[in-house]
């Protein structure tokens, strides 16, 4: 990990979005300014001056000369420009090399279709060009960009008015570090979160646990903190490309994010999941409301009254990867079949057979609005037309030689509006080029209610049973995607989860099968999210990768866990120090939350048990 120096002698600020310091900051005697935090839990310190609160060890507990302070007032005003960027790059920042060909395969969503790609990260051999780019995004950039909001909004002549902001920005945070632990694992997290400049390669790393204790109290600090009336408080707006400065949709994203952390952690630590997810349910705040509340990326390719800047390229992610960029990225087998198969009823759709003769079928509206059929070609896509003779087509994850025999795709792609197209978005072309892309939607916060219900977590918003928010969930899915009433309609009458007794079974694990299948359809495609859930809970039934080139890093019959720490780590003393980090560093370890494998090692898929009361103790799992 490239990390950043600290020099002697003053660095000014050699780029807006970039804080340097001169020294160690620990050393400085100097506090010309202070912002106090308001958690109700008793203030940040007590009458020795000292941080003795349960939040010590995520604060900013140092000071800034005030040489340094004043530099600050450059980054103070820069701050909606960086934070923009902090926003827009969490997620984007070079997608397919960091997420589609990894997370979004391994969630199951797409496959491969690229000879070129095959035999590397999505056949699990461990790329460190591509998939180390995303840890030093985290670390590089995106920690940077919110060391310097955190400092700018807190060594000012009036630090209080930037007291929202300050603790927005760590909210976001969480969300990027949360990817990043569940990739990796245990990762360096509190100091960073103290907004330090660490010293090269010798940053401590905390363990998952420990990474998920602090992630928690800093979802609680900030929404504890945050006055979303207090009109004095400063703003950004136009460049908060996620809620435009509304602080409420903020609140409720904070605690709707609280409940997802609090069931990744379900198996491992069922006692400290229920009350993290009981004290988010209870919050004043509630969750999201709506998809009006769904946090997203919106590409720079949109509008600018969408949030975009009006400028070409940065497009939607997956359209670039499926479309753009030849039909690299296509529609999985392992989805194709979710389509088909989870409801009898839905969207119809016709196949035409001989001069005049037409087939219906009916599959799942969402395939009909997100996908072409197969067979598209380069003159078909920029005509956005497909051939009424092909049907929907997935393909399976690592197929060493995916087909695209004489310039056909014989795979479905993402039903993209052609270039150059209107940034009007279409749902007749759903992935239009400046389609946002949804992170945490309110069709995953109604799952996760559902999964909530059936734990038998309590809270005051937490008001339907399991079956409800099943039922809700997949409605707010169909809404998201302007599915027809009819369609939608038909979809989940037909439901076979609602029709063969499953949730008046009893059986908790077969309810817990269908709201995270249902869930997995509704999050698509966001791969960091699917892989999560389905290495924690083993759900839904995923096809076995056909291919394993890991070199048995995944023994053969299993599935991969977690990504490779980049092989700069391999300089970090802490990381060579860890008590057998660097030898659980496999693609085969299961991460602290991930209590069971998935297959057995006949590859073989194994009897999910997610209402255990202990976790698992094998030696693979990730500490």
């Amino acid at each position: 990990m490239k990390r950043n120096t600290i020099f002697n002698g003053f660095l000014a600020f050699a780029v807006a979005c970039t804080v340097c310091s001169c020294y160690d900051l620990d050393e400085m005697s100097h506090n010309p300014y202070e912002i106090e935090d308001n958690t109700g839990a008793g203030g940040d310190k007590d009458n020795t001056g000292e941080d003795n609160t349960k939040y010590a060890d995520v604060n900013i507990n140092f000071t800034v000369s005030k040489e340094d302070s004043a530099a600050l007032k450059t980054a103070l005003a820069d701050a909606p420009a960086t934070f923009r960027n902090f926003l827009y790059e969490g997620y984007y920042n070079d997608y397919q090399i960091t997420t589609n060909l990894s997370h979004d395969i391994y969630a199951g969503y797409v496959a491969n279709n690229q000879p070129k790609h095959s035999m590397k990260t999505p056949d699990y051999s461990y790329g460190d060009g591509w998939s180390g780019q995303r840890w030093a995004h985290f670390y590089n950039e995106r920690s940077s960009e919110y060391r310097t909001l955190l400092r700018a909004y807190r060594f000012n002549d009036n630090p209080g008015r930037y007291k929202n902001m300050f603790y927005i920005t760590r909210i976001y945070y969480v969300f990027l570090a949360l990817a990043n632990t569940d990739t990796y694992g245990a990762m360096p997290f509190r100091e960073y979160a103290q907004a330090r400049i660490p010293e090269t390669n010798n940053v401590k790393y905390d363990s998952q646990e420990e990474v998920y204790d602090a992630m928690f109290r800093m979802l609680e600090q900030a929404v504890d903190s945050i006055k979303p009336d207090d009109a004095s408080q400063y703003r950004i707006d136009r460049d908060d490309i996620c809620y435009f400065g509304d602080v409420d949709k903020w609140l409720r994203f904070a605690n709707t994010l609280r409940l997802r952390m609090a069931l990744r952690i379900s198996n491992v630590a069922p006692e400290r999941a229920r009350q993290e997810a009981e004290n988010a349910l209870n919050n004043k705040y509630g969750l999201m409301r709506s998809n009006a509340d769904n946090m997203q990326t919106v590409p720079r390719y949109a509008p600018t009254e969408m949030g975009g800047n009006d400028s070409g390229g940065d497009e939607n992610v997956l359209s670039m990867c499926s479309v753009a960029y030849g039909g690299e990225s296509v529609m999985s087998w392992d989805l194709e079949q979710m389509y088909r198969n989870l409801s009898t009823g839905g969207g119809t759709y016709k196949i035409k057979k001989g001069r005049n003769g037409f087939e219906e079928k009916t599959i799942d509206p969402r395939c009909l609005v997100c996908w072409y059929r197969a067979k598209m070609t380069s003159t078909s896509i920029a005509a956005g037309e497909e051939s009424l003779r092909e049907d929907f087509a997935g393909c399976k994850r690592g197929a060493l030689a995916p087909l695209i025999d004489m310039g056909i795709l014989n795979y479905s792609i993402t039903r993209t509006q052609p270039k150059p197209a209107s940034k009007t978005l279409n749902k007749d072309f759903w992935f239009n080029y400046a389609r946002p892309t949804v992170w945490l939607g309110y069709s995953e916060s109604l799952f996760l209610k559902a999964e909530a219900a059936l734990r038998g977590w309590k809270g005051q918003d937490l008001t339907m049973d399991a079956e409800g928010y099943f039922r809700a969930g997949v409605q707010a899915s169909m809404d998201y995607y302007e599915i027809g009433k009819e369609a939608a309609q038909s979809y989940i009458s037909g439901l076979k989860a609602l029709n063969d007794g499953t949730f008046s079974s009893g059986d908790r694990e077969k309810i817990l099968e269908a709201i995270i299948t249902q869930k997995w359809m509704a999050v698509f495609p966001n791969g960091n999210e699917g892989w999560a859930d389905f290495r924690r809970t083993d759900y839904p039934a995923l096809a076995n990768q056909l291919t394993n080139l890991s070199g048995g890093d995944v023994p053969e019959g299993k599935m991969i866990k977690r990504l490779l720490y980049p092989n700069s780590e391999s300089s970090n003393k802490y990381f060579n120090e860890h008590d057998g980090l660097k030898a659980a560093n496999t693609q085969g370890t299961r991460l602290w939350w991930d209590v069971a494998d998935t297959n057995d090692g006949s590859g073989n898929r194994q009897q999910p048990d997610n209402f255990r009361t202990t976790a698992s103790t094998s030696s693979t799992i990730m500490k």
